[in-house]
């Protein structure tokens, strides 16, 4: 038998012993997507590469990937977005370039943790639409995943959007993704995240895990959305926000 048949079987026998999860979103997220299916004028805020479907404006500040998928990621091409119907504004976040009340709705999936200064980014977020939803990796997730370019840890209290900057005994204590090599494979190391190998996005070792029964509760929890790795912080009118940094309450 062929070497191409081989694989190709061997392909098969994974699939049958190992299939797809079958994963039902928490019913936060699926508040957002029900929102979002009302259309309206909608923006999403830190669109990166893809913007949401239905927003029909966007923005971002970096055309280049070096805030998402760590660096190694497609750069923002403008003429991708008019094709789509998506009208780009390159600006930054902390002051947009629109009127007051200018949309019915503004997205935002995970960027603020990204930002300096996040209460400027909610105050223009509340200033230009007429409610939205900001959407951050919980605690739990920035302390198990963590990004380089994360500076805080976010929660959702009592109807408040809780900012807590990350200090260098919290950034990914656990270790770093993966890296991949020349041949574009990822190179498991001893500095490698276990909470990353565990969740296998890229499914390096799919039907190989050491610890297969975590690793499916934790891409349950992932691809589903659930609170305990996303904050999905709906709000309307006012986007109350509260930054703690190394100086206090700003």
């Amino acid at each position: 038998m062929a070497t191409r048949d081989l694989r190709s079987l061997a392909r098969g026998v994974r699939r049958r012993l190992f299939p797809p999860q079958r994963i039902a979103p928490h019913p936060q997220w699926t508040a957002v997507e029900e929102r979002m299916a009302k259309g309206g004028r909608v923006l999403d805020l830190g669109c990166g590469t893809t913007p949401h479907p239905r927003a029909g404006f966007a923005v971002d500040r970096h055309v280049e990937p070096e805030q998402r998928l760590h660096g190694e990621g497609a750069r923002i091409r403008p003429e991708a977005f008019e094709e789509q119907g998506t009208k780009l504004a390159l600006a930054n976040l902390e002051a947009l370039p629109f009127a007051d009340g200018a949309f019915d709705f503004a997205y935002s999936h995970h960027v603020f943790e990204h930002l300096e200064h996040p209460e400027r980014a909610c105050a223009e977020m509340a200033r230009v639409a007429r409610a939205g939803v900001v959407i951050t990796p919980s605690v739990f997730a920035e302390q198990a995943f963590g990004r380089p370019y994360h500076l805080w840890m976010v929660a959702s209290v009592g109807g408040t959007l809780v900012f807590l900057r990350k200090t260098p005994d919290l950034d990914r204590p656990f270790g770093v993704h993966p890296r991949k090599g020349a041949d574009g494979r990822f190179r498991i190391e001893a500095d490698s995240n276990p909470f990353d190998l565990l969740l296998n996005t890229p499914g390096w070792y799919r039907g190989r895990e050491r610890m297969p029964r975590l690793s499916r509760r934790l891409r349950e929890l992932w691809f589903g959305h659930h609170p305990v790795l996303e904050v999905v912080h709906h709000w309307e009118g006012d986007l109350d926000c509260v930054v703690i940094d190394e100086n206090g309450v700003r």
